[in-house]
C-alpha cells in the first residue's frame, strides 16, 4: 500500500501464556495446533511487547513504526496530541482456559509516581519484581464471545460477613467484622475502612495461620470437588482449583484464596461485559473475551500467580468498595452497533452486527480504528480501497476517513476506536 492508503491489514501478536486455551484463538486465526500449545492472548496495537505487523508497500512492517512515521494521518491531528504517535489502546481477544491473578490496576498518577520511583531505584523494566513498566494507567473494557467467569470488585460487605460466619473454616479469622459491620451500617466511609482493615489482615496474616485456615477449607471441599459435588456458581469450586493451580514453593497455600470468597462471581453471557477502573480488584477464571484497555502493562497483583505480589503496593491501590457488580451499559448509535460506555478518553469498544445485503458506515470524522471479525466475513471499503475479511481477519482504518462495510453472508464484528472529545 502506499503512503495515501486509509485500510491497512494487520497482523497481531500471539503470546502464549501457560493458563492460554488451546482452540479459540487458533480457530479464529485460521492456524492448526496439533501440539496444544497454549493461545492466551492475540494483541493489536502498538504495545512495545508485541506490537502488530502491518501489510505495506508488498511487505511488512511494525504497526508502532508505521505510526511513527505518519502519526497525523494514522492517528489524526487530536488524537496525535493528547497520546503522542503511538495507539493509546491496546486491543485484545483473550483465552483463559486456566484462571489467571487477582489484580488490580494503578491511576494514572500513581502510575506516574511508581514508574519514576523504580526508575530512581534503578529498577531494570524487565526485572521480575518491578511493579510499574510504564506510567501509564490501565483501565480496561471486555466483552465475552463465550461464557465467560470472573471476579469482579468486593462483595457486598453483608454478604462477605455471611461468608466468614457461615464457613467453618473462616469462623474464627475476623471475629470482629460482623458486629463491626453493624457499627458502621449507612456509613460509606466506616465500611471502607471496615473492608480495608479487614482485607489487609487477611494480606498480612503469618504464612503459618494461611495454611492453617486455607488447608482446614481444603480438607472440607477437595473431596466434593473430586466427587464432581461442587459447581461454578459458587467459590469453593475456584478455590479448590486455585489450590492446585498455585501452591506456593515448599507446600504452603496462597493467601490468594480469600480474594476467591470477598469478590463477586460472575457468569457473564456472550455480548455482557465489565469495566475495570483504577483499583477495581477482579481476575478471569474461565472464557474467552474482546478486551480493550490503555496502552500499558502495569498490574498489580493480589495472589494465584507466580509472579511478583507486592503486598504493600496493592493496599495502597485497592479501592475498598462493596457493592453488586456493574455489566456495562450500552448505547446504539447506528442499526447494528453497540457501544459499550466508559468513563476514560482513551478508547471505546464496539460490537457491529451486519445482516446479510446490510451496511454499516463510519461517521465521517474518527480516530483510528481497529476491526476484527469474530463470526462470518465482511468487505470494508474507503474511497477507493476495498479489503475483504475472513473470520479472524484485522484491518486498521486511518483517522478521518470514512468507511463503510457489508456482507454476503452477515458478519460480527468488534471495533476498538478513541472517542473523540
Amino acid at each position: 500500500m502506499n503512503a495515501a492508503s486509509t485500510l491497512y491489514r494487520l497482523h497481531g501478536r500471539v503470546q502464549h501464556y501457560p493458563w492460554g486455551g488451546y482452540d479459540y484463538i487458533p480457530g479464529l486465526l485460521g492456524v492448526p495446533n496439533p501440539a496444544r500449545k497454549p493461545f492466551a492472548e492475540l494483541w493489536m496495537g502498538t504495545h512495545p511487547q508485541a506490537p502488530s505487523e502491518v501489510q505495506v508497500h508488498g511487505g511488512r512492517m511494525g504497526l508502532d513504526e508505521l505510526v511513527r512515521r505518519n502519526p497525523e494521518a494514522i492517528l489524526g491531528a487530536a488524537v496525535h496530541a493528547r497520546f503522542g504517535a503511538e495507539l493509546p489502546f491496546l486491543f485484545k481477544i483473550l483465552d483463559a482456559r486456566e484462571m489467571l491473578s487477582i489484580q488490580v490496576h494503578p491511576s494514572r498518577q500513581q502510575a506516574v509516581a511508581g514508574f519514576a520511583a523504580e526508575e530512581a531505584a534503578g529498577v531494570p523494566q524487565d526485572a521480575p519484581q518491578r511493579n510499574y513498566r510504564d506510567s501509564n494507567h490501565k483501565p480496561e473494557v471486555h466483552v465475552a464471545l463465550t461464557p465467560f467467569w470472573m471476579l469482579h470488585g468486593f462483595r457486598p460487605l453483608d454478604e462477605i460477613a455471611d461468608l466468614l460466619t457461615g464457613i467453618p473454616a473462616f469462623a474464627g479469622i475476623s471475629p470482629w467484622f460482623p458486629l463491626a459491620l453493624l457499627e458502621a451500617d449507612a456509613d460509606p466511609a466506616g465500611q471502607e475502612q471496615l473492608l480495608r482493615r479487614l482485607y489487609e489482615h487477611l494480606m498480612t496474616l503469618p504464612q503459618p495461620e494461611v495454611d492453617r485456615v486455607l488447608g482446614s477449607l481444603l480438607a472440607r471441599i477437595e473431596p466434593l470437588f473430586d466427587r464432581g459435588l461442587l459447581k461454578k456458581n459458587h467459590p469453593d469450586y475456584w478455590a479448590v482449583k486455585a489450590a492446585r493451580a498455585f501452591p506456593l514453593p515448599g507446600g504452603g497455600i496462597d493467601r490468594g484464596l480469600f480474594s476467591i470468597y470477598l469478590l463477586n462471581l460472575l457468569e457473564l453471557q456472550p455480548g455482557q461485559g465489565t469495566f475495570q477502573g483504577a483499583g477495581v480488584p477482579h481476575a478471569y477464571l474461565e472464557g474467552v473475551t474482546v478486551e480493550l484497555m490503555a496502552n500499558s502493562d502495569n498490574v498489580l497483583r493480589g495472589g494465584l500467580t507466580p509472579k511478583h505480589v507486592d503486598v504493600s503496593e496493592l493496599l495502597k491501590t485497592i479501592r475498598f468498595l462493596g457493592g453488586q457488580p456493574e455489566l456495562l451499559d450500552v448505547v446504539s448509535p447506528a442499526p447494528g452497533e453497540l457501544i459499550y460506555r466508559t468513563p476514560v478518553e482513551d478508547f471505546q469498544l464496539s460490537r457491529i452486527a451486519v445482516t446479510e445485503g446490510t451496511e454499516y458506515r463510519s461517521a465521517t470524522s474518527h480516530g483510528p480504528d481497529i476491526l476484527i471479525v469474530v463470526e462470518g466475513r465482511a468487505t470494508v471499503a474507503a474511497g477507493g480501497d476495498e479489503q475483504p475479511l475472513e473470520r479472524g481477519g484485522i484491518l486498521l482504518a486511518a483517522a478521518n476517513a470514512p468507511w463503510h462495510l457489508r456482507s454476503s453472508t452477515g458478519a460480527l464484528l468488534f471495533r476498538a476506536s478513541v472517542p473523540l472529545v
